[in-house]
This record gives C-alpha cells, sequence and structure tokens, in this order.
C-alpha cells in the first residue's frame, strides 16, 4: 500500500514521473482489474509528465492510451475516484493544459486517511518508503 499511496502523494505534487515509477511497482504484482487500473493512472501520469515537458503531443498520445483502461475499470477503484479524474484529464487534455486545472487524485474518505498517514510517515521518518 505504501507504493500507492506514495504515487497519489507525488501525483498531486506534480511529480508526474515519481508516481508513475512508484504505481509501476503496483502494476506488476497485481491482477485483473487492478492491473489495468494501475496501467491507466500509470499512462495519465505519463501524460502529465509529457506535458510538463512541453510535449503536447505525448500529453494526448499517453492519454489516448490512459482513457480506455480507466473507463474499464470500476468509477472508484482502490479508493481512488476514477470518473472524477477521467473527467480532469478529460478537460486538462481538450485545453491542452492551462487554464483547465491540473489533474489531482481525489479519495474517499478511508484512503485519504490512509494517504494522510502515510505522509505524516514519511514526515517523521523520510526514509520509510
Amino acid at each position: 500500500m505504501d507504493h500507492y499511496l506514495e504515487g497519489i502523494r507525488l501525483f498531486n505534487a506534480g511529480e508526474y514521473w515519481h508516481a508513475h515509477e512508484e504505481w509501476e511497482w503496483c502494476w506488476r504484482r497485481s491482477s485483473e482489474p487492478e492491473a489495468t487500473f494501475y496501467k491507466g493512472i500509470i499512462q495519465a501520469a505519463a501524460a502529465l509528465e509529457k506535458w510538463k515537458r512541453g510535449q503536447p503531443r505525448g500529453m494526448r498520445l499517453n492519454y489516448a492510451k490512459s482513457r480506455p483502461k480507466l473507463v474499464a475499470v470500476s468509477p472508484s477503484m482502490c479508493g481512488l475516484d476514477v470518473a472524477d479524474l477521467i473527467a480532469a484529464m478529460d478537460r486538462f487534455v481538450a485545453m491542452g493544459g492551462p487554464p483547465a486545472p491540473t489533474p489531482r487524485i481525489v479519495l474517499d474518505p478511508p484512503t485519504a486517511a490512509a494517504l494522510e498517514a502515510h505522509i505524516q510517515t514519511l514526515q517523521a521518518d523520510p526514509h520509510h518508503v
């Protein structure tokens, strides 16, 4: 769970490449439907990393691979509001970035609490992850 939560923390901090790396660890150890979910969020992070590097075409191509995977899973998975992420990414990619808000991951209350505990652990011991 630490890798998943760390990926969320990094994604919401705009560290898309590092979020991708954390979730890749999860994806390699998952089975369906979680494997599709992880592939989808990994590719969404890759899309935003391309945008961050000034590569709008790369952003669109990566999101084109991500979106069908995200649509294929439950609207809420592993505590993550997948439907909200799809809507935020759709707006962002359609506008080519700002002025659309940068997508952030929205969590259900138990997962948000787990993320907060994870962040507190990191602050207490930065070598935890």
